[in-house]
């Protein structure tokens, strides 16, 4: 009797100890899943007009190029008229759940200052935000674009004229001595569709640089002169190769600032001997 009551005890006791094992496994995911729910931020939801490129478990919020929540899901409003992306802010986020704070989306932009957002075209769009001020908020509407930044803000505007406007688009640069200035902002047809007009937005800064006999052509990738006894070929950088764009120079003299508005011809290539050219350009 003693020797079979030693040997339930002996199996209590092996059975006691496998029990362990999942008991700790247990307590373990209990302690993570608190820890995980207690490290949770609020939960919001952006109205957007299109949700292109925008990805559940894999679209970020991003702040100052820090990460502050994911998209985790994306629906159609009831209307089928706006995208409603619900995201999970981190819990140090909550100052974007917010009355005030923004959201828009980031997808590669051409713009006077030159190309952004160029990180998407790996990553793919994310969503950057401002955090507000106010009280409480989880709903909110999203813009496709910044507000925060005009690119035309602070430009003038000129208006260059030509028959054909083949390579030349809105967002194309307008560059002097290879500098970016300007951009082509947009391509219409004249009043008797006799002509193309190329509206271009330079910056203020460079208004100095437009004059009254400043010479307009079109930026071609190559560039090649053949001779009997010397051939030159020139070609250019990669971006013009594939965007083209509008180049600008002032002969000698220097004619006087053009006014806001005024009208150029635009030259299929560039004036001869335009290297030589280098007047001054005071204000």
């Amino acid at each position: 009797m003693d020797k079979e009551l030693k040997q339930k005890v002996s199996n209590f006791n092996s059975r006691w100890y496998v029990w362990l094992f999942p008991l700790f496994a247990v307590l373990i995911s209990g302690w993570l899943l608190i820890q995980y729910v207690t490290n949770l931020g609020p939960e919001i939801e952006i109205r957007f007009d299109d949700g292109n490129g925008i990805e559940a478990e894999k679209t970020l919020l991003n702040y100052r190029g820090v990460t502050i929540g994911k998209v985790t899901d994306v629906t159609l409003s009831e209307d089928q008229k706006k995208v409603i992306v619900h995201a999970r802010l981190q819990k140090d986020a909550k100052s974007f759940a917010a009355e005030g704070a923004k959201f828009w989306i980031v997808t590669p932009k051409v713009s006077i200052q030159g190309i952004t957002g160029l990180e998407t075209l790996i990553k793919g769009p994310y969503i950057a935000a401002q955090p507000g001020e106010g009280d409480k908020k989880t709903e909110f509407q999203g813009k496709q674009e910044s507000e925060t930044e005009d690119p035309l803000v602070d430009t003038v505007i000129y208006r260059l004229e030509t028959p054909n406007a083949e390579s030349i688009n809105p967002g194309d640069d307008v560059s002097f001595r290879g500098m970016n200035v300007g951009t082509v902002t947009k391509v219409t047809l004249s009043k008797t569709a006799q002509t193309l007009l190329v509206q271009i937005n330079l910056q203020s800064k460079y208004a100095r640089l437009v004059r009254t006999n400043t010479q307009f052509w079109r930026k071609v990738g190559v560039q090649a002169k053949l001779g009997l006894f010397k051939s030159e070929l020139k070609i250019n950088s990669l971006e013009t190769l594939l965007r083209g764009g509008v180049e600008l120079f002032t002969p000698e003299p220097a004619g006087e600032i053009a006014k806001y508005g005024h009208k150029f011809p635009l030259q299929a290539g560039p004036p001869k001997d335009y290297q030589k050219w280098n007047p001054s350009l005071e204000k």
